[in-house]
């Protein structure tokens, strides 16, 4: 989006500083700014932008929004808060666009099924969507803001891990039409319980102007027009013959056969939401499937590594409920006659219902013939205590080449490792991989 300092004033009612400059697109990393952006003086729990004004002008910057005059400014505006202005900005945009805002809303899959999306638009539309997974107002915002405006679609990931979030983001964003994944717990620190998460997830649905797709297990959805997708009879859009291999995942819709290669039935799920929304969009599904033949997700995601006798899953890039329970699900399709054991490091952000979840979750490796699981963590001990209740071989680790060097040893053919982002779970198939490459004298 391009903009003069002079109208970013006007916009903002804030205080133009220096001469009257143009500058296309924002950036809230000095870093990262590139010659002829905004650059946005954020003030954040580590850091604060002002302190890096100068260092944004260096790399060529043509602007800055702050708060105050600070040494380095050469041109820019004054506001009395630049969060607020940083929305004025977003609301500005939206408002600008000719196009469809598509959002993706949901506990676990947004950024796969965001990607997923975007994979199948581009050879249709001309479309823009997040770098990564940014999903709250400053990654929504460097969305939005970085776009040329020209786009025939926009693909936005919206998060929270606090109440009103999503419905900020949605009044600002007002997407035409919603994607939800898979919902349940999530965050719960800051949205209170499973209903709260779900409740928040909702908030989008007043400001969506165009169709709704909501997974066929969806609990509880408003009552307002929509459509189903999943696996389950009565579907609006109904997946069947799913199969899994270690090279992918595989399912049919309308006589057509779609493989995605991860070998995770939430790749599946995600994958039907893409062509699901396709079908409503009037895109061909030859052309969803090739494009989905080609998509490449973010790593730790279900990838299989092969160390000799011994394969390792390493789902490390986070966890929450939902997620757990799919790859527990796809581990026992892929090796339902393999000895697996999980390496499980803490679900965070749990909140109060953190004990509950952890049971559970240790339950779920009975539910899914797991022969032993060893945990991570605060809240692991309830998942190996659940566990071995129900015949589980359980036991925790108090470091991440404890883990790896024990279940090594052991000799299992399988073992699955995930935990949330903080956990840093991939450590213990970093750990696994030296062992093997030593043969266990590491």
């Amino acid at each position: 989006m391009r903009m003069k300092l002079s109208d970013l004033a006007r916009l903002t009612g804030g205080t133009p500083i220096g001469g009257d400059r143009e500058f296309s697109g924002v950036a809230t990393d000095s870093r990262k700014v590139k010659p002829g952006q905004l650059f946005v003086a954020l003030k954040g729990e580590r850091a604060d932008g002002h302190s890096f004004v100068a260092e944004a002008f260096a790399k060529g910057a043509s602007g800055a929004l702050v708060e105050r005059a600070v040494p380095g400014l050469e041109a820019g505006v004054i506001v009395e808060d630049t969060y607020s202005a940083l929305r004025e900005m977003v609301r500005w945009a939206r408002k600008s666009f000719g196009g469809q805002v598509v959002a993706v809303l949901g506990a676990v899959g947004k950024t796969t099924t965001k990607e997923m999306l975007l994979q199948v638009l581009r050879g249709q539309f001309r479309v823009a969507g997040p770098v990564k997974s940014f999903n709250n107002l400053v990654g929504v915002a460097l969305t939005v803001l970085n776009t040329t405006g020209e786009e025939d679609v926009w693909v936005l990931e919206l998060g929270t891990n606090r109440k009103g979030e999503i419905g900020e983001l949605a009044s600002l964003t007002l997407p035409d039409h919603i994607v939800y994944t898979k919902l349940g717990p999530e965050h719960l620190e800051g949205l209170g319980s499973t209903y709260g998460a779900i409740e928040e997830e909702f908030s989008a649905l007043r400001y969506a102007s165009g169709f709704v797709l909501v997974p066929d297990d969806s609990p509880r959805f408003p009552e307002r027009p929509h459509y189903r997708y999943g696996f389950k009879e009565g579907s609006h859009f109904r997946g069947e013959s799913l199969s899994l291999s270690e090279d992918g995942v595989s399912f049919t819709f309308e006589g057509r056969r779609f493989w995605v290669p991860y070998p995770h039935v939430g790749f599946a799920h995600n994958a039907l939401a893409a062509v699901s929304f396709a079908k409503l969009f009037g895109i061909p599904l030859e052309d969803v499937a090739q494009a989905l033949r080609a998509f490449r997700g973010q790593p730790m995601r279900m990838e299989i590594i092969h160390l000799g006798n011994l394969t390792v899953i390493n789902d490390a890039y986070n966890s929450n409920p939902i997620s757990l329970e799919g790859l527990l699900r796809s581990i026992s399709l892929l090796y339902p006659d393999r000895k697996v054991a999980f390496a499980f490091g803490d679900m965070l952000e749990l909140g109060e219902e953190s004990e509950y979840w952890h049971r559970w979750a240790g339950r779920k490796m009975c539910k899914y013939g797991v022969a032993e699981v060893v945990g991570y963590g605060e809240w692991s001990r309830f998942v190996v205590e659940e566990a071995k209740a129900c015949g589980v071989r359980g036991r925790t680790a108090s470091t991440y080449r404890e883990i790896a060097r024990y279940l090594y040893e052991a000799g299992y053919e399988v073992i699955a490792v995930k935990g949330s982002r903080g956990m840093e779970m991939e450590r213990v198939v970093e750990a696994l991989i030296r062992l093997s490459r030593s043969d266990g004298s590491a």
